[in-house]
């Protein structure tokens, strides 16, 4: 089985990070787009279940449940959804974090590290130090990556790449696109590999 998977994904969603670490499993190239499904979600008329309390409530139980079908960790970062509903962390610095990773040549330690800091190992991703921290323990230069996150380039980047995707049809994370056809969720990633699997047959 081989083909492509266009991931678009957001640090912010637990069901993305369930995801993410599933898609090796599928044997295929992923294509990393990483976006801010908070803007992607205004531009579509979606709401994020923070807004619904009842739907934040109840994905909270789904996710664990699907944690723990997968034998992962899975846990709530308490100090990082304090900062973000107060203003005092704007999250588009992680996703144009993985932008300047991709550039730099340092996505896959990256990624991994800010997920598990998100959601498997709680840590704190508020704070400079905090990100200065998690990235240099994950063998990266924090320096050059942050640099490269403010730069104007990046910021317009994550613009076009949030339009793009709004555009696709993307509303929420995770999203996959595999041969112009789209899933959404960790738990279509079953017709993910049947549509990998087509591709490969034809």
């Amino acid at each position: 089985m081989s083909s492509t998977i266009e991931f678009y994904f957001d640090y912010l969603s637990p069901y993305t990070y369930l995801a993410n670490t599933r898609l090796p499993s599928l044997g295929a190239e992923i294509v990393y787009r990483p976006v801010f499904i908070m803007d992607v979600m205004k531009l579509v008329n979606n709401r994020p279940s923070p807004e619904c309390p009842p739907k934040a409530r109840y994905s909270a139980l789904d996710a664990a449940r699907w944690a723990k079908r997968y034998g992962i960790p899975l846990a709530r970062n308490q100090d990082l959804w304090p900062a973000l509903m107060s203003g005092k962390f704007d999250a588009r610095l992680l996703i144009r974090g993985a932008l300047a990773a991709q550039d730099l040549g340092v996505f896959d330690q990256y990624h991994t590290a800010i997920f598990n800091a998100a959601w498997h190992t709680p840590r704190d991703l508020a704070s400079e130090s905090g990100r200065n921290a998690i990235l240099a323990d994950a063998g990266i230069s924090p320096e050059p990556v942050w640099k490269r996150a403010d730069a104007p380039e990046l910021q317009v980047r994550l613009a076009e790449g949030t339009r793009a995707a709004a555009e696709k049809g993307v509303f929420g994370s995770p999203t996959f696109i595999v041969d112009g056809e789209m899933f959404f969720g960790n738990d279509r990633l079953d017709f993910v590999a049947e549509r990998l699997a087509s591709t490969a047959a034809a």
